[in-house]
């Protein structure tokens, strides 16, 4: 299992992506979530490298990829990444398989193009309604945030981010994924972190991805999209995520073909979590849908 890593332009943005050539006759898309990056599916390579090609990527301002110049992200942007990364490397239908936002991702981006999509696997991915009045308070909120900003615009991406050791990134790591054995952050701090001249360490990720714009995907258009996507759906939420949606049965309801499975002991990075479950389950849904493959 040999990667490689190319760069890509996207709508002025360079993206940087991972290639693992299996010599497989198909291909598997993966999208990481948010302040993610393409590294962090590394518990379930070896297992979908036995079925498929792997391509990942950074979306912008995560990882290797470009920040924005502006430091405005926009969630819709991210399917331009998608659609730029799939016209660019592939040219029959492949199977895609999200995490948290790039799950969110992904089944929109099936919805606008089920002819491309074989199969779609989402970890997580569908949150609630919020109340109106919730949406504006979260509007307001941004727009002071983001006009403050004027009074330091000068920074560059480089300024942004405070120096750390290697062991401080691992600790802060750790506190975030809390569930997680001190091995398996090991495997994963290399991906989220840069080095910088001085032998110190950064974030790759923007920090100003934290104020993303608060405008909302239209949930009706959401809806509309599910209702489109004619491939099989494998859907997982870990037990112990702290985002699982209220109206979980009423999203599901808009998939022609879909299958749920909740995950023991596991939060919302259950990939991280219990990649040994999702393992099984996946290998059983491809196996029952080899037709597809």
């Amino acid at each position: 299992m040999l990667s490689y890593y190319e760069i890509i332009p996207s709508l002025g943005h360079s993206i940087s992506v991972k290639i693992t050539d299996n010599q497989k006759s198909e291909s598997i898309l993966l999208l990481h979530g948010f302040n993610d990056n393409k590294e962090t599916f590394v518990f379930l390579e070896e297992f979908l490298s036995k079925r498929f090609n792997l391509y990942s990527f950074d979306f912008r301002g995560h990882g290797d990829s470009d920040w924005k110049k502006d430091s405005l992200y926009n969630y819709s942007e991210n399917l331009i990444d998608v659609q730029n990364i799939i016209d660019h490397y592939f040219q029959k239908p492949i199977f895609l398989l999200g995490h948290s936002m790039g799950a969110g991702m992904a089944a929109r981006y099936t919805g606008l193009f089920p002819e491309k999509i074989k199969l779609l696997v989402c970890l997580e991915g569908f949150s609630g309604l919020q109340p109106q009045e919730v949406e504006r308070k979260r509007l307001r909120e941004w727009l002071t945030t983001t006009s403050r900003r004027n009074e330091r615009s000068t920074a560059t991406p480089s300024e942004r981010k405070k120096n750390m050791t290697l062991e401080e990134a691992k600790n802060k790591l750790s506190l975030i994924y809390g569930k997680l054995a001190r091995d398996k952050i090991d495997a994963l701090i290399l991906g989220l972190v840069r080095q910088t001249e001085d032998g110190f360490y950064k974030w790759k990720n923007d920090p100003n991805l934290k104020t993303s714009s608060p405008i909302p995907f239209p949930p009706e258009l959401s809806r509309k999209l599910w209702s489109e996507i004619t491939s099989p759906v494998l859907i997982f939420f870990g037990r112990q995520t702290h985002i699982r949606p209220k109206n979980l049965e009423e999203i599901l309801s808009h998939f022609k073909n879909v299958e749920l499975h909740e995950v023991e002991h596991a939060g919302h990075n259950m990939h991280h979590d219990k990649p040994e479950v999702l393992i099984e389950i996946m290998d059983g849904f491809f196996e029952k849908n080899k037709n597809y493959i």
